[in-house]
């Protein structure tokens, strides 16, 4: 009797989880495919600002200026409270939102004249002026938070929304002015591309060449400015740093290339912002804002760990591929160094030479007792040349012999080395007992390029013979 309800309590859970994973899914495909029109205006106006953000944030990025995206945020504080209280003196209800986003404009280009007034005559460093700035006009807002008297009108405003953001408010007016923002910022990337790309990496140049490099900082803090004061309903001024910073330095983990960072920023900045959107509209009481960052903050660490260039990912297979060929190449070296010791091929100059003498087996444990090799990771490696054909391993795992193919790979491999000691014996002056140790801890840069110019350069050595002696032997 116990299994028996054991079993269909099971089987009641298996069908509610069910049932709840296709709710959850059938609302996320309805609010993708099938929005409502409030839906529709609120991905229209986060798509576009993820767009704008993410382009403007690269060229702060670049600028070194990540944190002018916040301090500006924070200062458009006391702009929207200043505005709440011009639109209540007059009678309007306090909250109109023209007014409330001049009054933030006006207050965010203060900031951004703050900070450049105190770099440019050097009173502080560039990031305590941006920190002072955030701090102070910050500060001033929440003063003027504090002194609104009636709190019921504040509830009413609306004004905690610019702080936290509140996409649900969102209109189509709204809407189509964010849209115009973007529109305007990749127009002026698009027409001033190469002014601001040489800006960005070399101001001086840019002055050098005579073009108006403070002007053009004005336009792109102009640019940042509006997107900033734009996201301000949409993510809020906390987090509006983060939408610049995070899609600007996802595109940098994919691209070295100017021209499609901005592109892939863009793409990251409206993808997470519509994933965050979407999340917002499934998840009940979800904040938008703070979903739109955490949607984009998972794209950027997605490419983080599989990133094409940076990629955590990337690079620890990369480097683990490479670890894996130095040390193959070293043990197959390690095999030809002690079959050439024991006279079982002869290579050195006017000696015959048949790989047929090569067909014997070698203790692992005489070519590999003086390096540093974990019982795993000798294995590791004898299962790596064996699966490429190279070498057979008898069954009790302490021999090993040079298939045909292996002893080509280790002949090069032997070639390769030798050739760079001698090289730097000749040509680097290296001290005759430590080439050999200096080529270890480079070997694993030796590219085919490089073994190819040294088989080259020493062409007339080789004539006579397939490989030269250890030059550090002689």
């Amino acid at each position: 009797m116990a299994v028996i309800l054991r079993l269909r309590f099971s089987d009641t859970i298996d069908s509610l989880s069910h049932l709840l994973a296709s709710t959850w899914l059938q609302r996320i495909i309805d609010s993708f495919f099938a929005p409502s029109h409030n839906l529709q205006v609120i991905y229209l106006g986060v798509a576009s600002l993820g767009l704008a953000a993410g382009i403007c944030g690269c060229f702060l990025l670049f600028r070194r200026r990540s944190l002018l995206s916040d301090t500006i945020g924070h200062a458009t504080l006391p702009g929207v409270c200043l505005g709440f209280f011009l639109v209540a003196a007059v009678g309007g209800g306090g909250k109109n939102f023209v007014v409330l986003m001049l009054g933030a404009l006006i207050t965010g280009w203060l900031s951004v004249r703050a900070v450049q007034l105190m770099w440019c005559r050097r009173v502080v460093r560039e990031d305590a002026a941006l920190a002072i700035s955030l701090t102070v006009f910050y500060a001033v807002g929440v003063v003027c938070l504090s002194v609104i008297p009636n709190s019921n009108l504040k509830e009413a405003s609306g004004l905690e929304y610019y702080i936290y953001g509140m996409v649900a408010s969102m209109v189509q007016s709204e809407a189509l002015m964010l849209m115009a923002i973007a529109i305007v910022a990749l127009v002026v990337v698009f027409v001033l591309f190469k002014e601001l790309n040489s800006l960005c990496f070399d101001e001086g140049f840019v002055a050098a060449q005579g073009l108006p490099h403070r002007w053009l900082d004005e336009v792109l803090m102009l640019v940042c400015l509006l997107v900033t004061i734009a996201g301000l309903q949409a993510v809020g001024l906390l987090m509006i740093m983060a939408l610049f910073i995070i899609p600007a330095a996802t595109a940098r983990l994919r691209t070295e290339s100017m021209s499609w960072t901005l592109g892939i920023a863009g793409g990251v900045g409206a993808i997470g912002s519509l994933m965050g959107a979407v999340a917002s509209a499934v998840v009940p009481k979800m904040p938008a804002g703070a979903a739109i960052i955490v949607a984009t903050a998972a794209l950027f660490f997605l490419s983080l760990l599989i990133g094409k260039r940076r990629g955590w990912l990337v690079r620890k297979l990369t480097l683990a591929g490479l670890e894996r060929r130095l040390a193959e190449n070293q043990f197959l070296r390690g095999m030809f160094d002690s079959l050439e010791s024991q006279q079982q091929i002869r290579l050195l100059s006017g000696l015959p030479f048949s790989k047929d003498l090569a067909h014997v087996g070698i203790s692992i444990d005489s070519f590999l007792s003086a390096r540093d090799w974990s019982g795993r990771k000798r294995v590791r490696i004898c299962r790596s040349l064996t699966g490429k054909g190279l070498l057979t391993v008898d069954s009790g795992g302490q021999r090993a012999t040079l298939t045909e193919t292996g002893l080509d790979r280790a002949i090069e491999t032997a070639r390769t080395h030798r050739l760079m000691e001698l090289y730097l014996l000749e040509h680097a002056d290296v001290a005759p007992a430590k080439v050999h140790q200096y080529v270890e801890t480079i070997e694993e840069i030796t590219t085919p390029e490089v073994a190819d110019d040294l088989r080259t350069l020493f062409q007339t050595r080789l004539d006579d013979q397939l490989i030269p002696a250890e030059p550090h032997k002689k």
